[in-house]
């Protein structure tokens, strides 16, 4: 996969249009998932694949080494999604909570009781600001710290907005039948 990469890279770093299609159909499926956990719908999720692939051609040359290739996309991606969701999110008007209960999902083990499906299905029915922290906190392992920075918010909100996603995802996840 490593000298595939690297023979990608290359022919992508020569604009050669062959080695983009072949890049874009390794890597397409992988990061749609990343876009699909961000957008509300498919159509969203398309929009910003789509948007994300330009940005990583354009960019391409910034990449230091093809070993690093899968990482690199996969920041492309998330920072797409946070720069669509910058000119979109609405963040719930949520006081801070300064004595969140200390049994976090870190913790729990709801999340592996589900399907992605029902994962995926329920996460889009968050609000939008809700649902950032969630996907960026829980799915891709950002800490508050960091999600503050990139949303532009203080950690105590982003640390309100995961336990509002929390609080309303516990109460659909008891509805069809999932204790949490």
């Amino acid at each position: 996969m490593q000298s595939n990469d690297r023979q990608l890279l290359e022919g992508c770093l020569r604009r050669d249009s062959k080695a983009q299609a072949a890049l874009y159909h390794q890597y397409k499926g992988r990061f749609f998932g990343i876009c699909r956990r961000y957008a509300k719908n498919r159509e969203d999720a398309e929009d910003l694949l789509q948007d994300a692939f330009v940005k990583i051609f354009l960019n391409l040359n910034e990449l230091k080494s093809a070993e690093q290739m899968s990482a690199w996309i996969r920041r492309v991606v998330v920072n797409v999604c946070i720069d669509y969701y910058h000119k979109k999110v609405n963040f719930t008007n949520i006081d801070e909570i300064h004595d969140i209960p200390t049994k976090d999902w870190e913790t729990d083990d709801v999340i592996s009781q589900m399907s992605n499906m029902e994962l995926l299905t329920a996460v889009n029915e968050l609000p939008d600001g809700a649902r950032m922290v969630f996907n960026l906190f829980v799915i891709d392992g950002f800490s508050h710290q960091e999600i503050s920075e990139m949303l532009n918010i203080t950690e105590g909100t982003s640390k309100s907005q995961l336990f509002f996603a929390k609080k309303i995802l516990r109460k659909k996840l008891e509805k069809i039948g999932i204790r949490a």
